[in-house]
């Protein structure tokens, strides 16, 4: 059977929704003030971009009072962080352009000042950095001359001129740079191949490449620099990297470049020629879900393709998302039948020119409903297909009503050889998701009466594995061992024996728990299923006992465990 792995992955949180970067004004501003932000415990860089999100909208919508409000509650966070962001400029900078539109150009430049602290003091050095502030400075000097006010429109003119000769240069260097070069143990760069209904921008930076409104489907490879030494699920990065890149591999994700292609053939010819180079001709395919732009989705697949050690390509679907943490329903409008016949040509696309020999499909978040409809499409161009389609199908933190979600299932099962559900019941996200969708419970949401039990699904709470954060992306991090074993040797839940079961309203289900396990300790778990991986056809206890001969390994002692282990998951 060939295998493709498909990845559909939503963003790290999920909020508010309402109407930023052309959205519409159609929701009731005390209704998104009445949503309790307290109960997604977030971070307070991330309250600082959701209180910047909210006064773009409120802005936009032409709530001035309410904007300024927002926005001096953003300065406040900001003012009492550990460490500024550089991209906190860009929501004072929109506040200026507010201030700018209502005739206040003194407040505009005060405004725009603290922009460029702000800029300095988050360490950026590149031109580009400083394009947005000083376009947006001559746009007020602009406004101030056409109202007869004082100006200085002839300085705002020439610096903004100096900037962009800047830049110019500095794109011809970034361009002329081998993303390859340097490539050594601290990090591994690799090549994602991409379909996207994102429109171009412009820009030859790898991070703006794309933007948030919606084109025709475009194909191309993004290259992604990787860390080697972060913890497992993790994404480290900076919003920018002053100086030479090479200073940063070791420890942050990069995009180094971004290469479209010309059409389908030369598409498909790269991806065959990249799969040709591996020995298990795995493809995984990564497609967003909310709040997340190319480049986030970019280092997701990425990430998600050195973690699970793919040997293979991983790819990404990136549909246009508003990167924005008050886009939910701008966002939710985008699974829409054109951007759905693009992600199903796709992904023939894929199955058809990759010429892998496994396909797992996995969904994350809002990432489920076009995977849904995806698949309900596929169904019926093959109601009975000769074997699977796919290996594996797995839905994590699925934000897809779960009524829906348990009616779809029995049209779609026989597309895979087993279909797996990661839930949690602390997952905030989907809470207050439940809460956006009239109290409609999501398919990803453990609490009870669920969660979601179907014939033909393994359903998996990841309740005890939830780490930091919003608990929505426990299958990328404290659940990864079990997600392995499911996408490495297609376990069933009875094989991977770190699971327990349980029993809910609906049915029997399973359950992970990290620290103790089940019928088998974590650790002896995580090494008999990484000897087995790495082993492939030679003895897999071979690597584990050259492990074991090193001073103050875990394993030490404990191979014996793991040799029985093995002898169950083999059947010798």
């Amino acid at each position: 059977m060939r295998i493709l792995v498909v990845m559909c992955a939503g963003a790290a949180m999920l909020t508010w929704h309402g109407a930023a970067f052309g959205q519409g004004c159609e929701v009731d501003p005390e209704r998104v003030e009445a949503l309790d932000l307290a109960a997604l415990e977030l971070e307070p860089s991330e309250q600082v971009a959701l209180y910047f999100d909210l006064a773009d909208w409120q802005a936009e919508c032409g709530d001035v009072a309410r904007a300024r409000s927002a926005y001096e509650t953003a300065r406040t966070l900001i003012a009492s962080a550990d460490r500024v962001e550089g991209a906190w400029a860009h929501g004072l900078i929109n506040e200026a352009r507010m201030e700018m539109a209502q005739g206040r150009f003194d407040r505009a430049r005060e405004i725009l000042d603290e922009a460029y602290a702000v800029l300095e003091e988050a360490g950026a050095l590149r031109a580009r950095d400083f394009l947005y502030l000083m376009e947006t400075a001559l746009a007020v000097e602009a406004a101030a001359s056409g109202a007869g006010a004082a100006h200085s429109l002839e300085g705002a003119q020439a610096e903004l001129a100096v900037l962009r000769a800047r830049i110019a240069r500095e794109d011809e260097e970034a361009l002329t740079r081998d993303p390859g070069a340097g490539a050594d143990a601290d990090h591994v760069i690799v090549p994602v191949f991409y379909g996207t209904n994102r429109v171009r921008t412009g820009s030859e930076d790898p991070n703006a490449f794309y933007g948030v409104t919606a084109a025709p489907l475009d194909l191309g490879v993004v290259t992604v620099s990787v860390p080697r030494n972060r913890e497992v699920g993790s994404i480290p990065r900076r919003r920018d990297y002053p100086g030479d890149l090479d200073q940063y591999r070791a420890g942050y994700f990069i995009l180094e470049r971004v290469e479209p292609f010309a059409d389908d053939y030369v598409f498909t010819r790269a991806l065959g020629t990249a799969m040709d180079a591996s020995e298990r001709r795995e493809l995984l395919v990564f497609i967003h879900g909310f709040n997340s732009d190319f480049r986030g989705a970019a280092e997701r697949a990425a990430q998600l393709a050195v973690d699970l050690e793919i040997d293979g390509v991983p790819a990404l679907y990136s549909w246009p998302s508003r990167a924005s943490l008050l886009g939910y329903l701008a966002d939710g409008r985008e699974v829409n039948d054109a951007n759905i016949r693009d992600l199903v040509d796709y992904l023939y696309l894929l199955m058809n020119g990759a010429n892998a020999d496994r396909i797992h499909i996995v969904a994350h978040s809002m990432g489920n409903r076009f995977l849904a409809r995806a698949l309900d499409q596929l169904a019926d161009t093959y109601p009975n297909p000769p074997e699977p389609l796919f290996d594996q199908v797995v839905w994590a933190s699925p934000d897809v009503d779960a009524e829906e979600f348990m009616d779809l299932l029995p049209r779609i099962d026989h597309l895979a050889s087993g279909m797996t559900l990661y839930a949690s019941s602390r997952d905030r996200a989907l809470l207050l998701s439940r809460r956006i969708n009239g109290g409609n419970a999501r398919a990803g949401d453990s609490s009870p009466p669920y969660p979601v039990v179907v014939a033909g699904l393994s359903t998996v709470d990841t309740t005890a594995a939830g780490g930091r954060g919003l608990g929505h992306s426990d299958y990328a991090g404290p659940a990864m061992d079990d997600f392995r074993a499911l996408i490495w040797l297609s376990l069933s839940p009875e094989e991977r024996c770190i699971l327990h079961t349980n029993t809910g309203e609906l049915g029997q289900f399973y359950a992970v728990a990290p620290q103790t396990g089940g019928r088998c300790e974590p650790d002896v778990f995580k090494y008999s299923i990484t000897a087995l991986r790495r082993g492939g056809d030679g003895e897999p206890m071979e690597l584990l006992q050259s492990a074991a001969a090193l001073s103050g390994t875990a394993i030490a002692g404990r191979l014996d465990d793991v040799r029985q282990l093995i002898a169950r998951l083999t059947g010798g």
